[in-house]
């Protein structure tokens, strides 16, 4: 159950007494378990329908202040969003956002990111400094042509060019990528650009590819290696469907012929890839 809708709900029971049975969804009874097992919250019948009622106030006030720190209004939008919900939640996580989100980009082919007239020299950086950054907050974003290849993870970024891949930068997703990245690749500002993705040949890597695409439509595609099936014969990884069966399953519903590809290689090698092993040439 969301944080803000559970405190809610403790507010609802502590100002009234009770709350109709309507309220408690099986999440919310899942988070409030322990009082439902040690009496101090009771089902009851109410007229013709059914209510949870409060048989001992002071602890579930005690157990709500342990909750939620600063009381059980919901948390206010804010400069800081998880220092916020520390406050409120004492679980950084529960902001689902951060301030802004740090970019990093390996350029290449004299790329240039522009916004509102500044230029950002992402290649002339990325050739003085091994990478270029910049913070993803709110539009107007930078923006650039050419091709932007979206790899997964650390060391295939940090060794971009030994994958031997056609492309004018690599930006850095760091797994799944976020919402806010994703606005920023179907933005106005990134319209001139066609995307390249490069992660995992496994099923959250699949998912990502398509994710990618539902924002971005044809000017994505997945990057697949001439020699993928000999690849997944030698150096497949069986723990990575184990971990992802359940998307595994979601993606064979695809209509895409290059994640169709890559599902076909999983289902007859009974396994996933990992993208390093690209890094050998």
């Amino acid at each position: 159950m969301k944080r803000p809708a559970l405190a809610k709900l403790l507010g609802t029971l502590l100002t009234e007494g009770s709350a109709p049975l309507s309220l408690f969804s099986a999440s919310a009874r899942a988070a409030l378990g322990p009082q439902f097992a040690a009496g101090i919250l009771q089902e009851e019948r109410s007229g013709a329908g059914a209510r949870v009622a409060v048989r001992n106030k002071s602890v579930l006030k005690a157990f709500a202040a342990q909750l939620f720190p600063s009381g059980l209004n919901i948390a206010p939008d804010g400069d800081t969003p998880r220092a916020t919900a520390v406050s409120y939640y004492r679980d950084a996580k529960a902001a689902g956002t951060t301030v802004a989100e740090p970019v990093l980009v390996r350029a290449f082919n004299n790329m240039v990111f522009e916004r509102k007239g500044e230029a950002l020299p992402a290649s002339s950086l990325t050739g003085k400094y091994g990478v270029a950054a910049f913070l993803l907050k709110e539009p107007p974003f930078w923006g650039c042509g050419g091709t932007l290849a979206i790899v997964e993870n650390l060391e295939p970024f940090l060794c971009f060019e030994k994958m031997k891949i056609a492309a004018d930068a690599a930006v850095y997703a760091g797994g799944k990528m976020s919402g806010r990245m994703l606005a920023w690749f179907a933005s106005a500002e990134m319209s001139e650009c066609s995307f390249l993705h490069c992660g995992d040949y496994d099923p959250v890597g699949m998912d990502e590819y398509l994710r990618l695409k539902e924002v971005c439509g044809s000017r994505v595609k997945l990057h697949i290696p001439a020699n993928i099936e000999d690849l997944f014969k030698k150096y497949g990884k069986r723990e990575l469907l184990i971990d992802s069966e359940a998307v595994l399953r979601r993606l064979r519903a695809t209509k895409d012929p290059d994640a169709l590809r890559i599902i076909e290689q999983m289902n007859v090698c009974n396994s996933g890839l990992e993208q390093e092993i690209l890094l050998l040439g």
